[in-house]
């Protein structure tokens, strides 16, 4: 957990952390944040790093309690018909 000038500090949390949290991976973490900006606010390091509050994990948590809910979804770009 980094501050803004790259201190130690429990009150941030990087998107690896927050990924292993979840049980996600960062790149799903990333897609979320693309589809859904309220969930964050883009918060960086000095080196880039995004960083999250625990009130931010809390609201991704839910989000992802709420995905679990909905199933599975697919864009319509990524379906193909079977091949008969």
């Amino acid at each position: 957990m980094f501050t803004l000038n790259g201190n130690i500090d429990p009150q941030y949390r990087t998107s690896g952390q927050v990924a292993k949290m979840l049980r996600i991976s960062v790149s799903t973490l990333k897609r979320w944040l693309e589809d859904q900006p309220d969930l964050a606010t883009n918060r960086t390091n000095s080196s880039g790093w995004r960083l999250f509050t625990d009130d931010e994990v809390k609201k991704i948590h839910e989000f992802q309690k709420f995905r679990r809910k909905l199933g599975k979804s697919f864009k319509p770009s990524t379906l193909r018909p079977i091949d008969e």
